[in-house]
């Protein structure tokens, strides 16, 4: 399952960015990043059973969810990376059209590696716009000053409770 350092290394930038993303990130984008962690541990699992190098019945299946959770994410909280991911999933899924009306005439090298291409970049501008969403919320949030306390003697402020502007 993972021979090729290609797939050894988007495991590793799935298992950095999307903990990044849970650590740091709002809420909208830590349930973008579990969809995502979900999703390709499902594919994982599916083409382990079907122990087909390309299954893209499971890619078909995993991407429809994550398209699905994604579109259920941008009702919710209607974020700008949203918007991209949907159009990233739009992408992938139309690779699942060529891809499947190719297998029906003749399934060639170049169309196989045209789609594995596409759904590898697909999987990389997903994981990209994770690790901006995230940084994002990171830079986006109010820091709190902290302030030395005055020196000077603090005044306190009149009795509001007996004020006659609130009788």
């Amino acid at each position: 399952m993972f021979q090729s350092i290609y797939s050894q290394v988007a495991l590793a930038a799935l298992v950095l960015f999307c903990g990044f993303a849970i650590w740091k990130g709002s809420d909208a984008v830590r349930a973008g990043a579990i969809l995502i962690v979900a999703t390709w541990l499902v594919t994982l699992v599916a083409s382990a059973f079907t122990r087909s190098y390309v299954p893209a019945t499971a890619f078909l299946a995993s991407d429809g969810i994550m398209a699905l959770g994604l579109l259920f994410l941008a009702v919710r909280y209607s974020n700008w990376w949203m918007g991209a991911a949907m159009m990233l999933q739009a992408l992938a899924l139309a690779l699942h059209a060529g891809y499947f009306a190719a297998e029906r005439a003749e399934l060639s090298r170049h169309v196989l590696r045209n789609y594995v291409l596409g759904k590898n970049l697909a999987s990389a501008g997903l994981l990209l716009i994770i690790l901006a969403a995230t940084i994002s919320n990171i830079l986006r949030k109010p820091r709190v000053r902290t302030t030395r306390p005055s020196t000077q003697s603090s005044r306190t402020a009149p009795d509001v409770i007996g004020s006659p502007a609130l009788k």
